[in-house]
């Protein structure tokens, strides 16, 4: 008897631990929130390239572009074996509506030493996006002067519901 209680006992602790690495993906209209597929999530830099990237300058209607996180190699190795946070992810998109930041997570990724490239969906916003080239260079001078540069660090395009554009700069910031 006591043998098929740690069983079940071990059974409902399995279950419990692939609860909370349940996806952070929010549901959709009308759908079960899905896992993604694990070729989803993609990560080949070599290079750290951690850090927030902020823009100005970019709204779509009462939602501004905050910041694009990028997280280091250990942050993007848990998500992608599926240990999964609900509010935060290796790579994430922060919107801000007045004095409010909504946190993007991926749907998918992709990050490597020259690129970052992010899809998530937001409630009441829809798809957001992002494909932005990273300047090695300015981001090693951003790091020297701790994050004092004006130099754009990551340029590329963002898309936040329906609305695209294009020629976003982003600085690097190494965060409090």
């Amino acid at each position: 008897m006591k043998t098929v209680g740690l069983l079940a006992a071990v059974g409902l602790s399995l279950a419990a631990c692939e609860f909370v690495n349940a996806p952070s993906r929010p549901a959709e209209p009308g759908g079960d929130a899905a896992r993604p597929a694990a070729s989803a999530f993609a990560h080949s830099h070599s290079d750290d390239i951690s850090g927030y990237y902020r823009a100005s300058g970019v709204s779509a209607g009462d939602l501004t572009l905050a910041q694009v996180f990028v997280g280091q190699t250990q942050e993007f190795e848990a998500w992608e074996a599926g240990r999964r946070s609900t509010t935060f992810a290796p790579v994430m998109v922060e919107l801000t509506r007045g004095g409010e930041t909504l946190r993007v997570l991926p749907t998918r990724y992709s990050v490597s030493d020259g690129r970052v490239s992010m899809q998530g969906t937001a409630p009441g916003v829809g798809e957001v996006s992002v494909d932005l080239r990273l300047d090695k260079g300015a981001l090693a001078t951003a790091r020297r002067n701790l994050g004092g540069s004006d130099e754009a660090t990551m340029t590329g395009s963002v898309r936040i519901g329906g609305r695209s554009f294009s020629g976003v700069k982003l600085n690097w910031y190494g965060g409090d």
